[in-house]
């Protein structure tokens, strides 16, 4: 048998707290790794994204990021790139030496900036360093402008959650598919009653797939079902503050602690017009201004994320609770792969 030793760190995202936030794996030097593997040690950690961290295809990016669920790849995630660029900017010498890592000082004090390459396309990363250079806060901006399509009706919606009807409240009957570099429905709720209420029933989700139109026949990862509910917090408190639960059973994860590129989408269906906003009243509420997204959860890894929108294209940048991010592994972890061979 053939052993090969890989480091890895692990983190705590979108919370100051050890065991809060969302856990994610960061595995260097991965290019020694096929796909297969990749897959396997993701199911093995068992979080709701695995990193792996290669070389970039263009050496004026910093690294080539594969993400992946306990079952399937993702093509972009926001969790993540906040948590990859923060182990990066902790641990520089494993960064791919053939990358770029930026450093940079204004006003406001030292930087690290980073650019991913990803399926989705290109991650930009900024963490923010104390005067010690340690990392201090890590931010991401998606990777595509943000999109939107007409999703399910509210009443598909409300079996999908084990919610009554009246709970579900998305604008015109409908939940909304949206996208920064992957798509998932979002889909509004009464309020924190029936977010809390919120119980999965999985034969809903595999009845339905990311097309509408389909009864979720033959539908493969790719086009499972997922979804996103939110609910506004706080009718008058600035910036915005919503509660959120994310649901993605069908790729191996139950309940996502945190979920960044869902911040990220669902501020654009908000500042966008929609989502229960309108027009200039969203933009005068939203653009430009921080907004905050909390998931309790059921397994009590309470989180916060900060999410930021002032451009055209609606593409933002979702950032972590005051950007820390809480490291549970201080020194590099290691793990031993068998590999036959003859």
């Amino acid at each position: 048998m053939k052993h090969r030793k890989l480091d890895f760190v692990t983190v705590d995202v979108f919370t100051q707290n050890t065991f809060g936030g969302n856990p994610l794996a960061v595995f260097f030097s991965a290019q020694q790794l096929s796909s297969q593997d990749m897959q396997r040690i993701a199911a093995e950690m068992n979080y709701s994204e695995t990193t792996f961290v290669l070389p970039p295809e263009d050496p004026s990016n910093t690294a080539l990021i594969r993400i992946f669920t306990p079952k399937s790849e993702l093509p972009f995630a926001g969790h993540p790139n906040v948590g990859t660029g923060f182990v990066l900017a902790a641990h520089p010498a494993a960064a791919p030496v053939t990358g770029k890592i930026d450093l940079v000082s204004d006003a406001g004090g030292n930087q690290c900036l980073m650019r991913f390459e990803e399926h989705a396309g290109l991650v930009e990363v900024g963490v923010e360093l104390n005067a010690d250079g340690s990392p201090k806060e890590s931010r991401i901006r998606a990777p595509q402008p943000f999109q939107h399509r007409v999703g399910h009706s509210n009443e598909e919606m409300a079996q999908a959650l084990g919610l009554d009807p009246k709970q579900v409240v998305s604008v015109g009957g409908r939940s909304t598919i949206v996208s920064v570099g992957i798509e998932f429905p979002v889909v509004r709720v009464s309020g924190l009653d029936a977010l809390a209420a919120c119980d999965p029933q999985i034969d809903a989700f595999k009845r339905l797939g990311m097309n509408p139109a389909s009864d979720g026949d033959a539908v493969g990862a790719d086009d499972a079902f997922l979804v996103y509910a939110y609910c506004r917090a706080h009718p008058t408190r600035r910036p915005r503050f919503y509660r959120a639960r994310m649901f993605d059973p069908l790729h191996g994860i139950a309940e996502d602690p945190a979920t960044g590129r869902q911040c990220c989408g669902c501020l654009g269906w908000l500042v966008s017009g929609a989502g229960g906003l309108r027009g200039q009243r969203a933009l005068r509420d939203l653009s430009g201004r921080r907004n905050v997204a909390s998931q309790p959860n059921s397994s009590g890894r309470d989180s916060r994320q900060w999410a930021d929108s002032g451009n055209a294209d609606y593409r933002t940048l979702c950032r972590g609770n005051k950007g820390h991010l809480h490291s549970v592994l201080n020194n590099l972890g290691q793990i031993f792969m068998e590999t036959s061979w003859t």
